[in-house]
């Protein structure tokens, strides 16, 4: 039979994880109101609590950082897949350009927040947390099998796939980081048209034949 204290120590452990839970979403509160340099000054007062409780719970601004990073991730990977979901893997110009606007439209929607990710508070945070952790590799890892599934399903090689995944995920990582310093300054529709003008040769079919044929 459990202890009273072993049960004393679960309720605790909980009211832990829900507490920092809480934490974090007034941190991205913070972040919106008060732009990616927020203060822990400022994401305290939104939390209504003091910084020695938010130490308390992340350890440091780094410790805080990361678990805000690791909320963004879960939240843009989810996007992601939802809008992948919807599009047709058997259409790969379709398929990047979806990539592209559900990517930009996660970005467009919270941009403090994604500035806020790129920019760690601290040499220890950047030493201690890739803004990207592995949404990049995971998100690769999708477009790579529906490209390899296209390329196998036309009888052709799928070699090619992992690097034209994987550099589709990351051209677009980079469209986006640069979208985001510069302002939003274009419209996402454009700059989803001007992704789409890049790679849809790239990934037609025709183009796709005639490239590996060469091999």
């Amino acid at each position: 039979m459990a202890s009273s204290t072993d049960g004393r120590h679960t309720r605790w452990d909980e009211h832990r994880v829900t507490r920092k839970r809480e934490l974090i979403e007034h941190a991205l509160r913070a972040i919106r109101k008060h732009g990616a340099g927020v203060g822990m000054e400022d994401i305290a007062a939104q939390a209504g609590t003091s910084k020695t409780v938010i130490y308390r719970h992340f350890g440091d601004r780094a410790g805080l950082y990361a678990a805000v990073v690791a909320n963004v991730h879960d939240y843009i990977h989810n996007g992601l897949e939802a809008a992948l979901q919807l599009s047709n893997p058997a259409d790969l110009p379709v398929l990047a350009h979806d990539l592209a606007d559900a990517y930009l439209g996660l970005v467009e929607r919270d941009p403090e927040i994604y500035r806020f990710v790129l920019s760690p508070p601290t040499p220890e945070a950047a030493a201690r947390v890739d803004p990207y952790g592995g949404l990049l590799e995971i998100m690769g890892d999708h477009i790579s099998s529906a490209i390899a599934n296209h390329l196998v399903a036309n009888g052709q090689p799928s070699t090619a796939a992992t690097t034209w995944g994987n550099g589709l995920v990351g051209f677009v990582r980079a469209v986006a980081d640069h979208w985001v310093a510069t302002g939003q300054a274009k419209p996402r529709a454009q700059v989803v048209a001007e992704i789409d003008a890049f790679f849809t040769p790239a990934l037609a079919d025709r183009l796709v034949d005639q490239h590996l044929q060469e091999q």
